[in-house]
């Protein structure tokens, strides 16, 4: 409101000033006596031209010079002319408010009122920038109407049913969409089927609020991709929408095979693949945020049941050492863990989740502290083929300067990997860098 009103004030103070600057051009006038002085010199300059040529004698020149100087004191007197001023000065004052008055009042009677000979809605009542309902109305009409005097109008009949949507009139717009696509048959193509699907979508977000990919738009986004490329936008758009029926249906990870298909088949440059992207990358967002609050609310049930009956069940509390673990929550798993160690120090599992949650939450890039170090050694004993005791300790070795343990125990990792893999190469290099 205010913002327009600032620029209302602005637009009139600058047509003002252009209307008032070519007013005062236009108002310059010669004065009576300026006229007359530019008389005299022009009959002044003529008989001394006439003279020149001989047209007139020297005493004719004198006589008709005595005339005109007489005839130029008369109008050269002192008196003063003024030539309604008064009036002038109120023309002024006129034009100085009524210009800027009239431009004020014009905006301001659009501004309240619309645009005249328009059911427009004034700009005062307008919530948003988007085009009032109206205009959509007045167009289907308009569309109505062309409809009747064309024979092939199934353009028209899109953009009708379009206009409907727009006007969030879906169920009037899919019956369109099915009117066409059971009178144009050999007409129909993926844009068309692609639309009705979306038509489908809105009328069930209209009314329950949520996107739901129904059976029935399942089927119509599937004639769409059997009509277009994977690489287009309608293609794309057509496999995302199936892709998510999948999702909504529990098969996430079709879903997720899928949609990571139309990000590989788009083109880089295409603008509509970063929406896509957006979107994959959002559902997933809330799917994995679904997930953590169903565990956490899992454990969360579990940790208070366990500490609040003391329990001395092993498996309960690794299973609890396990779910913080997942979260993230290492300080939590090592407190569960340490409560299943308590109750039997020999048991491999709470030893390996004590371990392995200790080692997560060390310090990175700093010497494993002894306390973990000792309990992956107790591991070993335990479990000679445990890897990552393997890995763990040998480091330790390494760092002690102990070679050939460090180089044995690395070879006792080596034989249980399948050459080549990843994790082969990783120690195979790192005997590598010992033999050197």
């Amino acid at each position: 409101m205010i913002s327009f009103f600032v620029i209302v004030i602005i637009f009139t103070l600058f047509v003002s000033l252009l209307i008032i600057l070519f007013m005062k051009k236009s108002d310059k006038r010669l004065s009576v006596t300026e006229v007359n002085k530019n008389i005299f010199k022009h009959q002044f300059s003529e008989i001394e031209e006439d003279l020149k040529l001989g047209l007139i004698s020297e005493q004719e020149f004198n006589s008709i010079q005595n005339e005109l100087s007489k005839r130029v004191l008369k109008y050269t007197t002192n008196k003063v002319v003024k030539p309604m001023n008064e009036n002038i000065s109120l023309n002024k004052g006129i034009k100085f408010i009524s210009i800027p008055l009239i431009i004020i009042l014009s905006i301001l009677f659009y501004y309240f009122n619309g645009q005249p000979g328009l059911p427009d809605l004034p700009l005062s009542q307008r919530t948003d920038n988007a085009v009032p309902p109206i205009f959509y109305e007045r167009a289907i009409q308009d569309i109505d109407h062309r409809i009747l005097s064309t024979e092939d109008s199934i353009e028209l009949y899109i953009l009708k049913a379009n206009t409907l949507s727009a006007l969030n009139k879906t169920e009037q717009a899919i019956k369109i969409w099915k009117y066409i696509i059971e009178n144009y048959t050999e007409k129909l193509n993926a844009a068309i089927y692609l639309s009705y699907g979306e038509a489908i979508i809105q009328n069930i977000v209209s009314k329950e609020d949520k996107l739901v990919i129904t059976n029935e738009a399942k089927e119509v986004f599937e004639k769409a991709s059997k009509l277009s490329d994977i690489d287009t936008e309608i293609g794309a758009l057509t496999r995302f929408y199936i892709g998510l029926y999948d999702f909504q249906n529990g098969n996430i990870q079709l879903a997720k095979k899928e949609w990571e298909r139309i990000i590989i088949s788009a083109p880089d440059e295409a603008p509509w693949k970063k929406q896509i992207e957006l979107q994959v990358n959002q559902i997933s967002k809330n799917l994995n945020e679904r997930e953590n609050e169903q565990i956490l609310s899992m454990v969360s049930r579990l940790s208070e049941r366990l500490y609040s009956s003391d329990s001395s069940n092993i498996d309960d509390w690794n299973k609890l050492g396990r779910s913080y673990n997942v979260l993230g929550q290492f300080d939590q798993a090592i407190k569960a863990y340490q409560r299943a160690n308590d109750i039997d120090e020999t048991n491999l599992d709470s030893l390996k989740g004590l371990a392995e949650s200790m080692l997560l939450n060390s310090e990175k890039d700093q010497p494993v502290n002894k306390k973990i170090i000792d309990l992956f050694k107790n591991i070993l004993s335990l479990d000679e083929n445990y890897l990552l005791a393997l890995w763990v300790v040998a480091d330790n070795e390494i760092l002690s300067n102990n070679i050939l343990k460090a180089e044995q125990l690395l070879n006792r990792i080596l034989i249980q990997l399948s050459e080549g893999t990843e994790e082969y190469n990783l120690v195979l290099r790192k005997l590598k860098e010992l033999s050197k």
